[in-house]
């Protein structure tokens, strides 16, 4: 091998490893850098998670207070569900939504996704088990 050769595949060998490490910044929803940035937490889901019980029309969780409303999305089973948003007196968000049909039997996966104020992202998944 020739030294141009070598030096050739030393470059490619460095720009295909490095390109994770030089990936583009990130950027809030908002279109600033996000440089540190704590992202929204979930809790209290109500049924609460693996929950065992007859029928599930009904759910709800809340969000921290360092949310971004706006960016709030819940499925049931992969299907967007309608949410009610409600920003408590601790600044928390209280989620309530109501499936289509309820569920008797089975299984319903439960995702929400949301933005914190300064950019983060985060989401949490949840099972509640219908039926016997």
């Amino acid at each position: 091998m020739t030294h141009p050769s070598i030096a050739v595949i030393a470059s490619l060998v460095l720009a295909f490893s490095s390109t994770a490490l030089n990936a583009a910044p990130r950027v809030s929803h908002h279109g600033g850098l996000i440089i540190n940035c704590e992202p929204p937490h979930f809790f209290d889901q109500n049924p609460g998670k693996d929950a065992k019980i007859a029928s599930i029309s009904e759910f709800s969780l809340t969000a921290s207070d360092n949310t971004d409303q706006a960016t709030i999305k819940v499925w049931a089973n992969n299907e967007p569900v309608d949410v009610k948003i409600t920003q408590q007196r601790s600044g928390s968000f209280l989620i309530q939504g109501r499936l289509k049909e309820a569920v008797t039997k089975g299984k319903v996966w439960f995702r929400v996704n949301a933005e914190s104020n300064d950019g983060c992202d985060d989401n949490s998944t949840w099972n509640v088990f219908a039926g016997e």
